[in-house]
């Protein structure tokens, strides 16, 4: 086998590992200083890990408080979605591209605001 078929052989057979790729990042959320009361009592949601995962170009967030979504890319190392649970219309905006990375959780109505960043 020539070197150039054994190189193309080669790729060919990484290139199916690296797609498959996946990266986890954790980030503890924190309210943000100004929330309502509405608000902090939906911390028990938002305060504990949550788990970003993007594997084979899909993202989601887990959490153990219920959110459990999948979010879409808006540039590259961003991503994005709308959630709903309970009451309250989140909005989730995942950061990989930033330094240190965050993860951001915005309630559209009340105006609620809990972050984290990846240190």
């Amino acid at each position: 086998m020539s070197v150039s078929r054994l190189a193309c052989f080669a790729a060919a057979c990484v290139l199916p590992l690296a797609a498959s790729a996946q990266e986890q990042v954790h980030f503890w959320l924190a309210a943000q200083p100004g929330n309502i009361t509405g608000c902090i009592s939906a911390d028990p949601q938002f305060t504990r890990e949550h788990t970003f995962t993007v594997k084979d170009g899909q993202a989601e967030v887990t959490s153990p408080g219920g959110i459990n979504t999948k979010l879409k890319m808006v540039r590259p190392n961003v991503y994005e979605a709308d959630y709903e649970l309970g009451r309250l219309h989140l909005h989730l905006v995942a950061d990989l591209a930033a330094s240190p990375r965050t993860l951001t959780v915005t309630e559209k109505n009340l105006g609620c605001k809990w972050m984290a960043k990846k240190e």
